[in-house]
């Protein structure tokens, strides 16, 4: 089965928060599973009212390319194609770093995106969330 359940994102949510408060940051994380629903998400006290809109969509970015983190994808695809997919999907899309997949059993079930901080930092965060789940 390849869904992510409420438990684990909330997992994954507490992970990352724990790892965003080692470093520092104040953040948001968003979980979305892979048809791009938001599953959870959290805004820590102190981080701007936009950003858990942006680390959806961040997710989302992850999500619809079948795992491959929003920053990978930024630089891979053409501007154009970034463009038309972001447009597909309404605007949700953020083609920024800081998403990494979320696997469960060695398959593919959602992402998580972490932002707030320096891009690097967002992924790192967004790492340690994924990885609390194996």
């Amino acid at each position: 089965m390849n869904e992510i359940s409420l438990e684990d994102a909330n997992i994954v949510i507490s992970a990352a928060i724990k790892k965003a408060k080692e470093l520092g940051f104040n953040m948001a994380i968003a979980v979305v599973d892979l048809q791009t629903s938001l599953v959870a998400s959290a805004r820590m006290d102190g981080t701007n009212p936009f950003t858990p809109d942006v680390v959806r969509g961040k997710a989302v970015a992850t999500a619809v390319t079948k795992g491959t983190p929003s920053g990978v994808a930024a630089s891979r695809f053409p501007a154009s194609l970034l463009e038309n997919v972001r447009d597909l999907y309404g605007g949700r899309i953020t083609w920024v770093q800081g998403a990494v997949p979320l696997f469960k059993n060695g398959q593919l079930i959602g992402a998580v995106a972490a932002g707030g901080g320096p891009p690097d930092k967002d992924e790192e965060v967004a790492q340690y969330g994924a990885d609390a789940l194996n």
